[in-house]
C-alpha cells in the first residue's frame, strides 16, 4: 500500500470511529423488536418500545416485524374526572367551617398521633379531604401497520432512535429485499409521521387504528382513516379525533369497509397522523377546542408538503435544540446494543447516552402544550395507569423540570408555567373555602389538567405545595433573567406567599409553622403509632420552602419596584419561622421534634430540600448544616427507587462528593433503567430520568450561591447565607432576612464542583448558569482545561474554581470570557 493510500485509509478509519462514538453517545439501538404485550409486572411494551413526541402529541413504536404497533398519546386527554362545573366546585375543594378547621388544628396541637378516631389524620380526612374525583391520564389511540412479514425469515434487524434528530428507524432484510421504516413526531407540523420503503421487494401493508375509549365513528375513505371517540368522564366526556393519511408513490391504496386501508405493490409509503381532543386550558370549562377542524387542517398542512420537507423541517427544529448542550465523556465504544448495556454493571458509554437521551425525553414530552409532563412524561398505554399518571406535587412534577434550564432546554418549561396559572386561579377557591384564607391560593398533593387543587382524598396525605411549585417558577427566572417573565409569574408567587402569611400558625415555642402537613410519605414514632403515622406539624421541608418563597418574593418585588409594604411584612415574618435543627444523631431533623430514626431508609428525603433543589445549605457556606446533611444521607443509604436515585445524585453533587454522586448515577443508569432507558418505577416514571440528568449538571456546574460582598476574597465571606446559628442554641439555625442588595447580587459560577474520578477526561457545551449565562467546560486528567462563559443578557458573575473566588466579572449580551 502506498503512503497516500495508507493516509487515506487512516483518515477514513478515524472518521468512522468518530461517527461510531457519536452514535454511541446519542443513539439507542437494538437488534430485536420491542415486546408487544402489556403485563402488569415485568418487561413489556412500555419498557421496550421507543418514544417519540413533540410536547403535546406523542407515540411509541415497537418495531414489530409482522405488525408495527404505535401507541399514540395527547397530553391533554384525561378521563374519570369532572369539568365544566362552577368555579368553586371545579377546584374540587371542601367547604369547611372555620370551627371545623380549628378542630382539625387542635388535634395537631394536642399531639393526636396515629390513625384512630380523632387523630390528626382522621380529622383531616373527615373535614379537609376532597370527595371529588381526580381522574387519570388516558391513552389516545393505537395504530397497527401489518406487513405480512415472517419474523423467522428476517436477518440484519436493527431498531434505533437518534436523540439528536428525533428520528426512529427500523430496518431488516428478507431474501433479496431490504425494508426500512422511519418515524418522527413533528413540532412544527404537529403530526406523527412514518415512512415505509422497500428495495428489491414490494410492500403489502394494512393500516388500521383503534382506541380503548368509546368509538363514535371509524371510517376509511380514499387514503384516509378518520376515528372519533370520547373518554368517559364523571362529568362532561372529552371528545377527540384522529385523522390518518396514507400515500404511496407507487402501488395501490384501497380503503376497507372495516375502517382499515390496504396498500399493495408499493415501494414507498408515507403515513401522517394528526389528532386533538376538545380540551382547552380555560377554567372552569376546560373545553372548546374545535378538534375536528384542527385535526383536518393540521393534516392538510402536513400533507401539502413533501415527506422530505416535512422531515427536514422536523430535524432542523429538533436538532437545533438538542445541539445546545451535549455531553462527551471519554470512552471506547463497546459495540453493544442499548438493552445489553443496561444489563451490565454500568459504563461511561451508558452514562453519556443516558444524559443526552434524557434531554431528548424532556424536549419530546414538554413543549408547546398547556399542561406539563406527568408521571410518565407523555407516554401511557393504560386506562388505569399507576398513580393515575397524574401530577404529584410532593416532588415528582417539580423534579420533571429540574434539568430544563441547566441542560439548556428552557422552552420546555413553558407548559409548567401555563399549568401554574390555572392552579393559582383554582387554588384561590381552595384557600378560601377549605382554610378560610381570602388572599392567595392553595394546592394539595395531586393535580390534573382540570384545575384540581383540593386536598388528597385521605387526610394522611394532607399538605401544601404552592411553595415548592413556586421554587421552580422563580428558579427559571434566575437562569434566564427575563423581566417580562418575572412580571408574568409575580402574581402567582405573591399569591402563594399571601396564603402562607395567613396559614402559618404559632407553635408551642412561639415560632411559625405549617400544619396540617407531613414530611412527604414518611412516618415517625412508628413503634408507638404505626407505619401510617405521617401527619405532622412544622416539617422541615415546609419551613425551608416557605423561607425560599418569601425570599424569592422579596427579591422579585424589589426588582419590579412594587409591593413595598408586602415585602416588609415578609421580612418581618421570616425571623419568626421555625428554625432548622440538628438532632441527637447529628442529623438534620426531618421534623421540629427529634423523631428521626437513623435506620430509616425512606425514599423521600424532603428535609434536604434546602440542599437541593434549594440553595440554602452548602459545604461552602453552612458548615454545620452541611455536616448534618451528610449524616442524613448516610442514614438513608444509596439504593432506592428510580426517582429517589436521581435525587440522591443531585444531593451528593451539591455535597461536592463527585465520586459518590457518580456511584449513585451509575446505579441509576444500570440498575434503575429499563431497556428503553425509561426510569425504573413500575411501570415507569420519567422523573428519575430528569432527576439523574439534573444531577450530572450539578456535578459539572453549580450556580445557586450569590455574592453579596463584592470585596470579599473568599466564598465564605462573599456568599449570602440563609441560616445562621442561634447564639443561645447552637443546634438550631434561624432564617436570615434578605435585604434589597440580594436582588443585585451576582451569582457565583462554581466550575466542576463534583467531578467524579471516573470521568477524568471530557467536555460539555451549553450548560446554563443562573444570572443568564451559558458555559462550555472541558477537563483533562480530572482538572479544568478551559471554560467559556457566554452572556445571554447583560450581567455580572463571579467564578469559583480550584478553591479560589474571582473578582466580579461583567459581560454584555453576546460577550464571552474564557477561563483556564
Amino acid at each position: 500500500m502506498s503512503c497516500i493510500g495508507f493516509k487515506c485509509f487512516f483518515c477514513i478509519s478515524l472518521v468512522s470511529a468518530t461517527v461510531a462514538l457519536a452514535n454511541e453517545r446519542y443513539v439507542l439501538q437494538y437488534d430485536s423488536p420491542a415486546i408487544n404485550s402489556f403485563p402488569k409486572k415485568g418487561l413489556g411494551y412500555i419498557q421496550t418500545a421507543l418514544p417519540l413526541g413533540n410536547g403535546r402529541l406523542g407515540a411509541m413504536f415497537s418495531g414489530g416485524i409482522d405488525t408495527e404497533h404505535l401507541v399514540v398519546n395527547d397530553i391533554t386527554l384525561w378521563m374519570n374526572a369532572k369539568r365544566g362545573m362552577d368555579e368553586e366546585a371545579q377546584s374540587g375543594t371542601r367547604s369547611v367551617a372555620p370551627a371545623d378547621f380549628q378542630t382539625v388544628r387542635q388535634a395537631y396541637r394536642d399531639g393526636k398521633y396515629g390513625t384512630k378516631k380523632d387523630s390528626m389524620e382522621s380529622l383531616s380526612t373527615e373535614y379537609l379531604s376532597s370527595t371529588e374525583p381526580l381522574g387519570n391520564y388516558a391513552p389516545f389511540t393505537d395504530v397497527f401497520i401489518s406487513t405480512g412479514h415472517d419474523p423467522a425469515s428476517v436477518r440484519d434487524y436493527r431498531r434505533s432512535l437518534d436523540s439528536r434528530t428525533g428520528l426512529g428507524t427500523v430496518s431488516y432484510s428478507i431474501g433479496n429485499g431490504t425494508f426500512k421504516r422511519e418515524f418522527f413526531c413533528s413540532y412544527p407540523h404537529d403530526v406523527v409521521a412514518a415512512r415505509y420503503t422497500a428495495k428489491g421487494a414490494t410492500l403489502n401493508l394494512t393500516v388500521k387504528t383503534t382506541t380503548q375509549h368509546k368509538v363514535s365513528a371509524l371510517k376509511a375513505a380514499g387514503n384516509r382513516i378518520i376515528l372519533t371517540g370520547e373518554t368517559k368522564m364523571v362529568q362532561n366526556n372529552v371528545e377527540f379525533m384522529q385523522a390518518v393519511q396514507i400515500d404511496a408513490k407507487d402501488g395501490n391504496v384501497v380503503a376497507q369497509a372495516d375502517g382499515s386501508v390496504n396498500i399493495t405493490g408499493a415501494t414507498d409509503v408515507t403515513i401522517i397522523l394528526a389528532g386533538y381532543c376538545d380540551y382547552l386550558p380555560v377554567y372552569p370549562s376546560f373545553k372548546g377546542r374545535d378538534y375536528k377542524k384542527d385535526s383536518f387542517q393540521t393534516l392538510e398542512k402536513a400533507t401539502a408538503v413533501s415527506y422530505g420537507m416535512l422531515k427536514k423541517t422536523h430535524v432542523d427544529d429538533f436538532s437545533a435544540l438538542m445541539k445546545r448542550c451535549q455531553l462527551e465523556l471519554d470512552f471506547k465504544p463497546s459495540g453493544l446494543t442499548t438493552d445489553k448495556l443496561v444489563v451490565g454493571n454500568g459504563s461511561l458509554e451508558l452514562e453519556n447516552l443516558y444524559f443526552n437521551y434524557s434531554r431528548y425525553l424532556q424536549l419530546s414530552c414538554s413543549r408547546g402544550a398547556p399542561v406539563p409532563s406527568n408521571l410518565q412524561g407523555l407516554w401511557n398505554e393504560s386506562l388505569k395507569p399507576a398513580w393515575n399518571c397524574d401530577y404529584h406535587t410532593d416532588i415528582n412534577v417539580e423534579m420533571n423540570y429540574w434539568m430544563t434550564d441547566p441542560a439548556n432546554l428552557s422552552e420546555s418549561f413553558r407548559p409548567f408555567v401555563e399549568w401554574m396559572k390555572v392552579l393559582a386561579e383554582s387554588g384561590a377557591y381552595t384557600a378560601r373555602e377549605t382554610y378560610g384564607i381570602s388572599k392567595g391560593w392553595s394546592m394539595g398533593l395531586n393535580g390534573n389538567v382540570f384545575g384540581f387543587t383540593a386536598q388528597n382524598v385521605h387526610g394522611r396525605r394532607a399538605q401544601q405545595a404552592g411553595h415548592w411549585l413556586c421554587q421552580n417558577l422563580y428558579d427559571h427566572y434566575a437562569f434566564n433573567q427575563d423581566r417580562a417573565y418575572l412580571e408574568e409569574i409575580y402574581p402567582i408567587l405573591k399569591g402563594a406567599a399571601e396564603f402562607f402569611v395567613e396559614f402559618l400558625d404559632p407553635w408551642k415555642d412561639g415560632t411559625l409553622v405549617v400544619y396540617p402537613t407531613w414530611s412527604p410519605e414518611n412516618a415517625y414514632l412508628v413503634k408507638e403509632y404505626g407505619k401510617l403515622n405521617k401527619q405532622a406539624y412544622g416539617a422541615s421541608w415546609d419551613q425551608q420552602l416557605v423561607l425560599n418563597l418569601f425570599t424569592d418574593c422579596i427579591e422579585a418585588s424589589t426588582i419590579l419596584g412594587c409591593d413595598e409594604d408586602f415585602r416588609k411584612s415578609l421580612q418581618n415574618m421570616i425571623p419568626n419561622l421555625c428554625p432548622q435543627k440538628i438532632g441527637q444523631h447529628g442529623q438534620l431533623q426531618e421534623w421540629p421534634e427529634d423523631w428521626d430514626n437513623p435506620k430509616d431508609t425512606h425514599r423521600h428525603i424532603s428535609h434536604l430540600i434546602a440542599l437541593h433543589p434549594g440553595r440554602d445549605i452548602s459545604p461552602l457556606t453552612t458548615k454545620e448544616l452541611y455536616e448534618a446533611s451528610l449524616v442524613t444521607m448516610q442514614h438513608r443509604g444509596d439504593a432506592s427507587t428510580g426517582w429517589s436515585t436521581g435525587w440522591k445524585t443531585c444531593f451528593w453533587a451539591r455535597l461536592h462528593d463527585g465520586d459518590h454522586a457518580h456511584k449513585i448515577y451509575q446505579f441509576l443508569t444500570s440498575k434503575r433503567a429499563y431497556p428503553n432507558l425509561f426510569d425504573f418505577h413500575p411501570p415507569f416514571q420519567i422523573d428519575g430520568n430528569f432527576g439523574g440528568t439534573a444531577g450530572v449538571c450539578e456535578m459539572l456546574l453549580q450556580s445557586q450561591l450569590r455574592s453579596v460582598n463584592s470585596n470579599a476574597q473568599t466564598i465564605e465571606e462573599a456568599a449570602f447565607v440563609a441560616y445562621v446559628q442561634d447564639a443561645e442554641n447552637p443546634k438550631q439555625f434561624v432564617p436570615v432576612v434578605p435585604d434589597a442588595s440580594l436582588a443585585e447580587a451576582p451569582y457565583i459560577l462554581h466550575l466542576l464542583p463534583a467531578l467524579p474520578s471516573a470521568w477524568p477526561n471530557g467536555k460539555i457545551n451549553g450548560l446554563k448558569a443562573r444570572g443568564g449565562f451559558e458555559v462550555d467546560l472541558e477537563w483533562k486528567n480530572g482538572k479544568l482545561l478551559q471554560a467559556t462563559i457566554r452572556a445571554n443578557r447583560d450581567g455580572k458573575f463571579r467564578v469559583y474554581a480550584n478553591g479560589k473566588l474571582s473578582e466580579v466579572i461583567t459581560l454584555k449580551r453576546g460577550e464571552f470570557r474564557v477561563w483556564k
